[in-house]
């Protein structure tokens, strides 16, 4: 019997195929559908986001795109591709609120997806009510985003997820003497750290000192400083991650490792900010919104190839990343087992009809649902700084903010 040799010049084109095949890129099989590309009519989606300005938030709505990409290589909805209008803001309300009035104005635009801004939902949201527009946001920020009835974000959000960090550094690391450091973004900053110390009250604990500063940090050390004013032993960052960046650099000068407990919302979970950060910051933790980013269960490696195959390999692949990929995600799963005609009326009730939607990259499952608040997403884990990357610290674990009392009630009846 004849022995098979394969030339080394055939395995490469093998292997190059296998690459695209998992990349979803050529004549392969595609990974986010089994139809040829779609060619129908367009479904138009839109999002804002806050990408310039002075804060960059824009890897939720590059993911979804990678997504609705992938998708539409796949078949689309029904043989109709998703059509993505993303606007960026600036950080300025007054432009949020004319790109919301610009995209509630497209009747083509069915639904806002993917979303992340720093400013919008406090203007989108009447914006959306009045059209009859419904929003999965990716990333809510500030507190507009979670009191709307037309909005109901993927992620936790910074209140949450600080209270969860406090949470981490009170019952794990012993805290009793917590400070924190934000920017003070209206209804960012300051309902973040009401939260914190909303939730330190029910320990019998009082905040050691609260610092807010104007975005962008530009002197790390004073900032810092200013935290230490309460001899906290433990300071909870709530920052973008280079500002959080800048806040560990700072401390590792003063030699405050051994000292003070520094515990960081979801923006820290980046696969680069060990790299920032350095060895000294081994052991540091990070509350995760969703899960671990290598994790290998079925919607995150989907993430993963989504990412490697359809967005620019400079994307950040980070937690905001996973919310810009779920929430495109839910959209196309929801619209997928929709009857009739896909248009704005019928859009908004499915996506408010969404419930007990399941994802491996949550810890519990996700609805929208008609209602003034949503909050869905309250049940975190925690990872810290090994070596050169991150490794789980804490799995699923609900945060006791006081103000999900009534969003609990809901849930529970």
């Amino acid at each position: 019997m004849r022995r098979l040799v394969i030339p080394a010049v055939a395995i490469l084109l093998l292997t190059a195929a296998c690459s695209q095949t998992q990349q979803g890129t050529g004549a392969a099989k595609p990974i986010c559908g089994s139809g040829k590309p779609a060619t129908g009519t367009p479904i138009t989606v839109g999002a804002i986001v806050t990408a310039s300005g002075g804060i960059d938030f824009s890897s939720a709505t590059k993911a979804a795109q990678a997504y609705f990409d992938c998708v539409n290589a796949g078949g689309g909805i029904g043989g109709r591709p998703i059509k993505y209008l993303v606007e960026d803001d600036g950080l300025n309300p007054q432009k949020a609120s004319q790109l919301a009035t610009k995209l509630a104005g497209n009747q083509d635009v069915v639904a806002l997806v993917g979303g992340s801004s720093f400013v919008a939902c406090g203007v989108s949201g009447p914006i959306w009510e009045n059209n009859g527009l419904y929003d999965v946001l990716a990333v809510g920020v500030p507190r507009a985003c979670f009191e709307s009835p037309r909005i109901a974000p993927v992620n936790a959000g910074p209140r949450i997820s600080a209270i969860a960090a406090t949470q981490y550094a009170v019952e794990v690391l012993g805290a009793k003497r917590v400070a924190q450091i934000s920017n003070r973004t209206p209804n960012v900053g300051d309902w973040t750290q009401e939260g914190v110390r909303a939730y330190l009250g029910t320990k019998g604990l009082t905040s050691a000192g609260d610092v807010l500063h104007d975005p962008g940090i530009k002197d790390a050390t004073a900032v810092l400083l200013e935290a230490m004013r309460g001899n906290p032993d433990a300071i909870i960052l709530e920052d973008p991650a280079p500002d959080d960046a800048a806040i560990l650099k700072a401390a590792q000068a003063q030699g405050l490792k051994d000292k003070v407990r520094f515990a960081c919302l979801t923006p820290c979970y980046d696969t680069t900010f060990p790299g920032q950060v350095g060895g000294y910051w081994e052991g540091f933790v990070s509350n995760s919104e969703f899960t671990m980013l290598d994790a290998t269960t079925a919607d995150n490696k989907l993430w993963r190839q989504v990412m490697d195959g359809y967005a620019d390999a400079r994307a950040p692949r980070d937690s905001f990343a996973q919310g810009g990929f779920l929430a495109a995600k839910i959209f196309v799963d929801t619209l997928s087992k929709a009857q009739g005609p896909l248009d704005r009326a019928s859009v908004g009730r499915a996506i408010a009809g969404i419930k007990d939607f399941k994802s491996d990259l949550l810890c519990a499952p996700w609805y929208f649902g008609q209602a003034q608040r949503h909050n869905a997403n309250h049940v975190t884990r925690y990872v810290k700084i090994t070596g050169d990357g991150w490794q789980a610290a804490k799995d699923c674990t609900p945060t006791q903010d006081p103000d999900l009392k009534p969003i609990l009630a809901a849930e529970a009846g």
